[in-house]
């Protein structure tokens, strides 16, 4: 609402000058160092491992993993053609048979001191997972891996794209019945869906300038696609208390 306020000051009362970016970069994910191979075989018994992490179920030898991990090869999913573009499926289940060899219960009986580099193991493993499912945390770790900031949370440099967003959170707030804002809601999904082919798009040709303002412009129709979503929720909830 804040977002909306300021946004609306800004476009009824003043042209929309250019933000400066001084200072206003940052990266969601550090840029990962450059990686070592992972261990395939245990250090302790000599046995294969399951995973790309060194814990060992055949004689529960388990260590810190290296720093830096790359997400999509801890999950086993291809990079190639295109890092963008993951298969979901896959990608829940490798999620779960990598979590199942770090689950902290497998080693609650081995001791407080491996039960803790397993909890950090699966730690790792959950934001590896989260990070690669959601489309706008994938994009932002792509880039990451590029050393490419991401515009801070409420920072805009696209006159084009703040214009866009004052417009639709503008319709959300004067739209007073449910069939106005489920056509909102086809639109920004629409708008969505298309951002997100351009992201993939720019990806697969490393054009991660154009990738990078996809993941801003994904990030704002996200957060309004929520505003429109909690303002469902809020309706429900007052018709269900109406007498």
């Amino acid at each position: 609402m804040q977002l909306s306020l300021a946004l609306r000051h800004r476009s009824r009362h003043a042209a929309i000058p250019r933000l400066a970016l001084t200072q206003r970069f940052r990266t969601y994910f550090p840029s990962p160092p450059l990686l070592s191979p992972h261990p395939t075989i245990c250090p302790s018994c000599g046995a294969p491992l399951p995973t790309r992490l060194p814990a060992c179920p055949k004689c529960f030898h388990i260590e810190h993993s290296r720093p830096g991990y790359d997400y999509y090869d801890l999950l086993e999913t291809p990079k190639s053609p295109n890092p963008f573009v993951v298969n979901e499926s896959r990608l829940k289940n490798n999620f779960r048979r990598v979590q199942r060899y770090v689950h902290p219960d497998l080693w609650a009986t081995q001791g407080k001191d491996k039960t803790q580099v397993a909890r950090d193991l699966s730690s790792l493993v959950n934001e590896a997972y989260t990070t690669l499912l959601q489309p706008l945390s994938r994009i932002h770790y792509i880039l990451s891996q590029h050393n490419l900031g991401v515009l801070e949370a409420d920072q805009l440099d696209d006159p084009h794209l703040i214009t866009e967003v004052i417009e639709i959170r503008e319709a959300l707030e004067d739209a007073s019945t449910e069939s106005e804002v489920d056509d909102i809601k086809k639109d920004v999904a629409g708008k969505i869906s298309e951002t997100m082919e351009n992201i993939e798009h720019a990806v697969h040709v490393e054009d991660w300038a154009k990738a990078r303002r996809g993941a801003v412009r994904l990030k704002y129709l996200r957060s309004i696609e929520a505003a429109a979503q909690s303002g469902d929720d809020r309706r429900t909830d007052d018709n269900h208390c109406s007498p």
